[in-house]
């Protein structure tokens, strides 16, 4: 499964963000630099869910 992602100007930096998922996205003053932004903010995503499904099986 591929997934896309979309990279555009916004007045002074550009937005990254995945296509499909509202909440993956980030910004900088760079393309190089949002690209790691949206990584970042990615990997948080995977960790959050992660720890909730490590708490479920706690319960």
């Amino acid at each position: 499964m591929k997934t896309g992602i979309v990279i555009e100007k916004d007045g002074d930096g550009y937005l990254a963000r995945v296509e499909g998922h509202q909440n993956l996205f980030a910004f900088a003053y760079s393309e190089k630099d949002t690209l790691m932004e949206l990584k970042n903010v990615v990997e948080i995503i995977i960790d959050y869910h992660l720890e909730q499904v490590n708490d479920e099986r706690v319960i």
